[in-house]
């Protein structure tokens, strides 16, 4: 894992001037929602990048925790992960979901890749991690390459990683947690950082561990939602029944997930 703040390889130039190429275009027309992907190989670099808002940076080793965790759940072998802290931003709201829907967060990278800020994009995910709260939905908010979540007062509280219990199911192995704040906030941040790499709600998956139904990132609290329109992921796995039993999260991303993951290309269409 690289914790530099700046990436300063040829491949990495190409890779956010296609960035930004996307999302300047995509901000001039005043819609967040017609970003489109070039066609490419898959990647064989994840350049992820997170910051932190001015009130998320007021807890001691809340970056330190994030790297840690995200170094242990995107070290997949079919990339080389560039993980780094981006440093502090000034924004208008704390609220982890807004700060995107309201195209702040995007301007701001958009302005940091032309230079009007000192700010550097990352190519591939740049996550801004607020103070917001994490009890009514939305808490969080993802764009192709694009993401925000808000909880980092719980971040702060997470355990070490490796003090996280592992699971295996159908031969994967899962780092299952308890279905609390700290934690819950966590998936929340994974589940919107796999929108912003390209997976949708149905890569996630649910299964039983005893008397508990774990849910993996991206299916996440959809898992216990009657409204939810789906039995299954996309790849066939049929979602258990959740009456009355405990509930659950995993750390990991599906099998489903992760297979959609190493085909993942990046990169902006203009």
């Amino acid at each position: 894992m690289s914790r530099e703040t700046q990436a300063d390889s040829s491949t990495g130039s190409v890779r956010r001037r296609l960035f930004l190429g996307g999302l300047v275009s995509t901000l001039s027309i005043g819609s967040l929602g017609t970003l489109g992907y070039a066609t490419r190989s898959p990647a064989e670099t994840l350049e992820v990048r997170v910051w932190l808002s001015e009130e998320a940076a007021r807890y001691d080793g809340v970056d330190d925790r994030l790297l840690e965790y995200l170094d242990a759940l995107l070290g997949y072998e079919y990339w080389q992960l560039e993980l780094s802290y981006g440093g502090v931003v000034s924004a208008s709201t704390e609220d982890g979901a807004r700060v995107t829907i309201n195209g702040e967060w995007p301007r701001i990278l958009a302005a940091g890749a032309l230079g009007t800020r000192d700010l550097d994009p990352a190519a591939d995910v740049n996550l801004l991690v607020t103070d917001g709260q994490m009890t009514t939905a939305p808490t969080g908010f993802a764009l192709p390459h694009v993401a925000s979540v808000g909880g980092a007062r719980y971040l702060a509280t997470l355990p070490p990683f490796d003090d996280l219990e592992t699971v295996l199911d159908d031969g994967s192995i899962h780092r299952v947690v308890e279905n609390e704040r700290p934690t819950r906030t966590i998936q929340i941040l994974l589940h919107e950082l796999g929108h912003a790499l390209g997976l949708e709600h149905d890569h996630g998956v649910a299964f039983r561990n005893g008397d508990a139904v774990v849910a993996t990132p991206m299916l996440s609290s959809y898992a216990w939602d009657p409204s939810y329109d789906g039995d299954r992921s996309r790849c066939g796995t049929v979602y258990p029944s959740t009456d009355d039993r405990e509930r659950t999260l995993s750390l990991i991303f599906s099998g489903c997930a992760q297979r959609e993951l190493e085909e993942y290309n990046g990169g902006f269409s203009l």
